[in-house]
This record gives structure tokens, sequence and C-alpha cells, in this order.
């Protein structure tokens, strides 16, 4: 994991406790839905599960554009 992504996750992170302390709810829940779907889409789309739900072919290509970076 390079800096930037540190530092974004750590953004994130802060933003997401903030918004709860301070009582912005909905905020919150948004930005702790997004912290937590960031956090297992590497996992999924190297998961037998994702293979079986979408098909070999859509995984491949969405690690491809993962690795890339690439939206065609």
């Amino acid at each position: 994991m390079n800096n930037v992504t540190r530092i974004n996750w750590f953004v994130l992170v802060y933003l997401t406790i903030w918004c709860w302390v301070d009582g912005f709810t909905t905020t919150a829940f948004a930005l702790t839905t997004l912290v937590s779907f960031e956090a297992l889409w590497s996992p999924f789309i190297h998961s037998k599960l994702a293979v079986k739900l979408f098909g070999a072919d859509t995984m491949a290509m969405l690690q491809q554009k993962n690795v890339t970076g690439r939206h065609q």
C-alpha cells in the first residue's frame, strides 16, 4: 500500500468516526458503507463466491481493470 492510499484510508476512517461522534448519522452511515465496501472489494473479487455468482469471464475482466486502472 503506497502513502497516498494510506492517507486516503486514514481520511475516510477519520471522517467516518467524526461524523458518528458529531451526530451526522446519515453521512456517517454513507461513509461507513463506503469504507466497508472498499475494504471488502479486493478480497471479494479474488474469491470463489464471486466466480460462482458472476462467472469466470466477468471476474477476470474486473481483476484486469482493478490491476490496470483502465475503464473501457
